[in-house]
């Protein structure tokens, strides 16, 4: 055993640039192997410690001033038995869409900030160190989430659409909203001075009212406890105006989810492809040392004394680079996380709880290592001591040969593409691994890019988010119903189809519950056009009016399947309805009901409202000067807002975590290119000698190598690029539905098919050059020699 360490130490020294590549390859895997672990693992947990040192609020409620008056509310909450932290805002003002450099965000709301600010105010949260300023005249906050949409910076100026009226306002502080921060919420909150709101235009429905609450011992009782009291205090269902912790939750995680996701599985199989390139390395190193192994052998060394020598220099290697992988593979996970949650203004994360998968990390590689070794006993067991000297080769089986054709170069055509071609036909199984690796990160690659551009273009196909289209929403001001000038607005060319749809809030009473709690629905008014491409259903949706379709989570909550009945109680009666579809979408918590009708101004005629309308248009992207031509059109009697279909806020925090995912990737794309390269090149160093002694020069050699690798990458990117694009969208498809997605999100374009076909053959043909370079300063003589 002690001439096998000191064996094993002696290789460590002598092959440092072949250890430092298996080292490199080994810490790879561990990162991305500990990387897939916490996000498969740790999501959830990360985010809940994340936001509690954020300590936003863990409910949310807003209402209008006109219907609960503001010293109703406070005089509630001062009376309220409940220990509890709250924030009122009290002013704010609708905001028509926001505007910079031609990107429109709608659904703006512009509130007013206390009249003393601080770092412990429940919202905004105040991200840097800086002490915080009142903002002046012209000055706003926005939100971290604002910002990465709008491409937006301290000290740019923006564009507010006001009623009639646009103001250029500058931007001073970038905060955090902790409500309204996350990816399913389409409400953009500013912030400006204190009395400093009515310094801006008028706006319609300006008297929408804010109240922020954090408990100060936080169960889920707690939250159903306070939304008892307060429907039963102000005689009202507080349906969609409520945001509870877990929705608030769900904005920020479901896209964080999918990330996480994505991540694991571009870990899982980069860990594999590492693992295989692993195995070569220590294969090619073995090849090398045969005859090194015969002299073991010839001295009386037995089978399991030499592959002793292997553990211990690769097993040394392993755990330490295992070690350095698993600690760089916590810190990375960290820096990603935090770049993913930085985008929704969340900063402090700490991953606590991962020591046990570093641990678990580092003796997994490590032992993977070990057993490759180990495998090698058998071969060297059976290895012929005097052949492995005489030849440095392994001992093969004779084969008889067969009568061989004529290979001879005939002088025409290009001798290096020739021996190139010859030498990929001699070594088929080393070229099929060039082609294999190469066929995998294409196709990641097109993938991260296609994912990328599908990302980028939500709003283009909406419905492949499970995203409704809504271009414009009408809705009545005065005593006139929308569905007077429906037909009216059908026959114009710009309007594609239109379809009725409002917000109701039935109460339902799940079987184990003691009281009724109100839940929010949709109702469509039928027939639900055939055009709308709501993908996010499944089952039949609803075709009359004692049918509802219900969202997944609200269906996994309580129990409930297709088929089923449940029991609502609505525009003042009791009634059961038969569950025909469930849905679930990125727009929506899956907490939700549809419902239809035949007469949606009758339906919601009870709430002394009239039904509203969505209008679709044949050019979407004309629908904001479209409706304003409306408004004018008819005398300001209905509102025409037009909206983008709960895209754009998704938009903002995928594009930053799909770029450093593609980013990651094509580092790590490079890194392993440059191994293989080294790898398949430093096996045929012999060779390399002899061409040069036959009197080849550098130029040509390179040329040779640069043919046998560039056309070998070139083939097996090509055919990733085909499988990337056209068969792994369709298999990752039943994934993507455990997101709320129908399919899976992908759009190619030629940016990152080009990509995806040039980069690993301009990585292999890089890698060539360079290593060949290094074997060129050697002679020929210590080439042919080694």
């Amino acid at each position: 055993m002690k001439e096998s360490f000191r064996c094993g130490l002696a290789k460590l020294r002598r092959k440092k640039i072949p250890n430092l590549l298996l080292g490199i390859c080994i810490m790879i895997t561990a990162i991305l192997s500990l990387n897939a672990l916490i996000f498969l693992k740790e999501l959830n947990g990360i985010f809940d410690r994340a936001y509690e040192e954020m300590e936003g609020p863990q409910m949310c409620c807003l209402w209008n001033r006109e219907i609960v008056s503001s010293d109703s509310v406070k005089q509630y909450m001062k009376n309220s038995k409940n220990d509890l932290e709250y924030q009122i805002t009290e002013n704010t003002k609708t905001v028509e869409y926001i505007e910079k450099d031609g990107i429109r965000l709608s659904n703006g709301i512009l509130l007013e900030l206390p009249e003393h600010i601080s770092r412990e105010m429940i919202s905004p949260k105040i991200s840097d160190k800086s002490e915080p300023e009142m903002p002046k005249k012209g000055e706003i906050w926005i939100t971290t989430k604002m910002a990465n949409i709008l491409n937006a910076k301290v000290g740019d100026n923006i564009s507010l659409q006001l009623a009639d009226q646009s103001e250029n306002v500058k931007v001073v502080k970038i905060v955090a909203d902790p409500v309204f921060g996350g990816s399913n919420t389409n409400v953009y909150r500013m912030w400006c001075g204190y009395d400093r709101l009515s310094e801006f235009a008028l706006a319609e429905n300006h008297m929408m009212c804010y109240l922020e609450i954090r408990f100060q011992e936080f169960t889920q009782q707690s939250i159903q406890n306070f939304i008892r009291n307060a429907e039963e205090y102000f005689q009202m269902p507080l349906g969609d105006t409520l945001y509870t912790y877990d929705q608030i939750k769900s904005g920020y995680t479901s896209v964080y989810q999918m990330i996480g996701a994505v991540l694991c599985f571009v870990s899982i199989i980069l860990s594999v492809t590492i693992i295989i390139l692993t195995v070569f390395l220590i294969k090619s190193d073995m090849d090398e040392d045969v005859r090194t192994i015969g002299i073991y052998k010839a001295i009386g060394m037995t089978g399991i004394q030499i592959t002793s020598v292997y553990i211990i220099c690769y097993g040394l290697i392993g755990l330490v680079c295992s070690a350095l992988g698993s600690v760089l593979g916590g810190k990375l996970s960290q820096k990603i996380i935090e770049s993913i949650l930085g985008d929704l203004g969340i900063y402090m994360v700490s991953l606590k709880g991962i020591l046990g998968y570093q641990f678990f990390v580092w003796l997994a590689v490590s032992a993977t290592i070990v057993f490759i070794c180990f495998c090698a006993v058998s071969k060297i067991q059976r290895l012929n001591a005097s052949y492995a000297i005489r030849r440095g080769n392994w001992k093969t089986k004779e084969i008889s040969r067969k009568k061989q054709k004529n290979t001879y170069y005939n002088g025409k055509g290009s001798f290096e593409l020739y021996y190139a071609i010859k030498g990929i036909w001699n070594k088929k199984l080393r070229y099929i691994y060039i082609i294999g690796v190469s066929m995998i990160f294409s196709c990641l690659t097109v993938l991260c890019f296609g994912c990328l551009n599908a990302v980028e273009n939500i709003d283009k196909e909406p419905e492949a988010w499970g995203f409704i289209r809504s271009d414009i929403y009408v809705t009545s001001l005065e005593d006139t119903p929308v569905s007077n000038i429906i037909k009216e607005l059908e026959e114009d060319s710009k309007v594609d189809y239109t379809y009725g749809v409002n917000k109701v809030y039935p109460k339902y009473k799940p079987d184990d519950a003691e009281c009724w709690q109100s839940v929010v629905a949709e109702v469509y008014e039928l027939p639900w056009n055939e055009k709308i491409k709501d993908k996010s259903l499944y089952g039949r949706r609803p075709q009359k009016e004692n049918e509802i379709g219900v969202g997944m989570t609200f269906a996994e909550e309580y129990g409930l399947n297709i088929g089923e009945k449940i029991e609502l109680f609505i525009n003042g009666e009791k009634k059961k309805y038969e569950i025909t579809g469930i849905f679930q979408s990125l727009s929506n918590y899956g907490k939700i009901i549809r419902m239809v009708t035949d007469n949606l101004d009758q339906f919601v005629n009870a709430d002394g409202t009239y039904g509203d309308y969505m209008l679709l248009l044949t050019e979407p992207s004309e629908k904001w000067n479209y409706a304003k031509e409306l408004t004018k059109k008819y005398n300001e009697e209905f509102a025409f807002i037009a909206s983008k279909s709960n895209g754009e806020n998704i938009t903002g925090i995928l594009v930053p975590a799909v770029g450093s995912i593609l980013t990651i990737l094509l580092i790590i794309i490079m890194i392993i290119m440059v191994n293989l390269t080294f790898l398949l090149i430093r096996k045929e160093q012999n060779l390399i000698g002899l061409l040069k002694a036959v009197g080849m020069t550098s130029w040509q050699i390179l040329k040779i190598y640069l043919w046998r690798n560039c056309v070998s990458a070139f083939v097996g990117t090509c055919l990733g690029s085909v499988i990337g694009t056209l068969i792994v969208p369709s298999l990752l498809t039943p994934y993507a539905k455990i997101l709320g997605l129908t399919e899976f999100p992908f759009m190619l374009n030629l940016a990152g098919l080009l990509g995806s076909l040039i980069l690993l053959p301009v990585c292999i043909l890089l890698a060539t050059c360079a290593v060949v370079r290094t074997i060129r300063a050697i002679s020929v003589k210590q080439l042919v020699n080694e």
